[in-house]
């Protein structure tokens, strides 16, 4: 058995809103349609899937981690992050904060496998991001 990710859903009050902030991100409205049974509209942004992807656990290791101060919020738990892979992550940097993107500091920094760059939740439809540039190991 195997099994494929789907989708990522994200609710937001406005799609159009949200859609022009992930412009910054190369990523754009393929179509959008009505869910009657749901009562919801719904707009497919398609991305393209790292041969890396995975899904990551992240337990805190300190009282004074991000995580920690996460699950004060959440005690279950629950999606803290979508990341994506890129290459050339200070383009990328450059390219965010022309948008008028809020990248959080200390903008690059050391990340689990290579390099990486969270963006403010705020820039990104209450979603906190992550670009992430893995190294070859």
């Amino acid at each position: 058995m195997s099994i494929a990710l789907s989708h990522i859903a994200i609710a937001c009050p406005q799609i159009h809103l949200v859609a022009e902030k992930l412009k910054a991100l190369a990523l754009k409205v393929e179509h959008e349609h009505l869910v009657p049974t749901e009562k919801v509209k719904v707009a497919m942004l398609p991305i393209a899937v790292s041969p890396k992807v995975c899904i990551e656990l992240l337990e805190p290791s300190a009282s004074d981690s991000p995580i920690s101060k996460f699950l004060e919020k959440k005690p279950q738990g629950g999606i803290h992050h979508l990341s994506f892979e890129v290459k050339n992550l200070e383009s990328w940097k450059n390219q965010l904060e022309k948008a008028g993107v809020t990248v959080l500091p200390p903008g690059i920094r050391r990340a689990a496998r290579g390099k990486a760059l969270f963006i403010h939740p705020n820039s990104m439809g209450g979603v906190l991001v992550e670009l992430e540039e893995i190294e070859d190991s």
